[in-house]
């Protein structure tokens, strides 16, 4: 049964008794009483959907997703929280974000790619939210703009919000909670943070703290790869896209995940992959960018990747993209 963290659920059950609204009905029908809400770990998606509809309903004109918003803090996202909070700067929080959301809600999936321009963060779910899946969309992005604003110290206000749902006529709401530019419509929901941004040290970092939730989230990678789906390919295939040419090499990475290269590259091998194919899939990435947005050289493009010998880089090109660069280019040149 899939399952998510109380925190939202339990921020709506505060706030109807803040306001004296009879919270009975949150709990009418389902399997998860007040008492459990409060004391216990976390509740399954129907019974938590269920709350938040309620909830909903019960404040009736309330933004609830920019409510709850406002009152989530990263903290609340258990050692995936704690290692967003004391990640060294903002890309760090949020290839953690990327790599570990998956281990704290199975109904969300967090996704992120750098870009020339910066980083953009997409929220996709995993289950038929209804109507509430706008909730979460104001809430994640609430959070991430909280997340940002934090580490940074001021507005964040060349943000890019792009909101897949019809523009609303209060879109003034959207407007006054979310400090950068917003789009609706959009295919997916996303957010656009410019690359200056991204690097700066964070005021927040603490590294043994950093270390300690690395580790944990480590172990938490393992215990899942042992049940359930392609972990290890996921957390590096988010972390090698996120991160800027030139990428980590497998002994960095096994480093950060505490395990060596050895036994990375055979726990891949179990989720019928390998390092060398997920690095070469990310800088072909990184190379058709490169290719599209710039008139750098070919010469100059493997320089930027990290390539010693431009000849190297056409071949990896030409297996992974079946043509030279130089065709690619101009295939989608104007």
């Amino acid at each position: 049964m899939d399952t998510i963290s109380p925190v939202y659920a339990r921020l709506v059950l505060r706030e109807l008794e803040r306001r004296e609204i009879d919270p009975a009905p949150l709990f009418a029908g389902i399997s998860t009483s007040r008492q459990e809400l409060l004391l216990g770990g976390d509740i399954s998606i129907q019974d938590f959907l269920h709350i938040l509809r309620t909830g909903d309903r019960l404040l009736g004109d309330e933004q609830l997703g920019f409510m709850l918003g406002r009152s989530m803090q990263v903290f609340a996202m258990g050692p995936v929280g704690a290692g967003i909070a004391s990640a060294p700067n903002l890309r760090g929080g949020l290839q953690v974000l990327e790599s570990f959301t998956r281990l704290h809600a199975t109904y969300i999936d967090i996704s992120a790619r750098s870009t020339l321009q910066g980083l953009t963060v997409t929220i996709l779910y995993q289950h038929d939210t209804g109507y509430v899946e706008r909730f979460h969309t104001e809430t994640a992005m609430m959070l991430l703009q909280q997340y940002m604003e934090t580490l940074i110290g001021a507005p964040v206000e060349d943000a890019h919000y792009r909101l897949a749902i019809p523009q609303p006529a209060n879109r003034e709401d959207y407007r006054n909670a979310l400090h950068g530019r917003i789009s609706f419509d959009a295919d997916v929901n996303e957010v656009d943070i410019p690359q200056h941004w991204l690097d700066l040290p964070s005021p927040y970092f603490h590294s043994e703290m950093w270390r300690q939730a690395r580790l944990t989230l480590s172990q938490n990678l393992k215990e899942q790869s042992e049940s359930e789906g392609t972990p290890y390919t996921q957390h590096i295939a988010g972390l090698l896209r996120t991160s800027e040419p030139p990428l980590p090499d497998l002994g960095e990475v096994a480093s950060d995940l505490n395990v060596s290269a050895r036994t990375l590259n055979r726990r891949l091998q179990a989720e019928n992959t390998s390092f060398r194919e997920l690095k070469s899939s990310a800088l072909a990435s990184w190379a058709k960018q490169y290719l599209r947005q710039t008139n750098y050289s070919v010469d100059a493009i493997a320089e930027e990747l990290g390539y010693r010998d431009t000849a190297n880089f056409r071949r990896a090109f030409r297996k992974s993209e079946g043509r030279s660069p130089i065709e690619y280019r101009q295939s989608v040149s104007p």
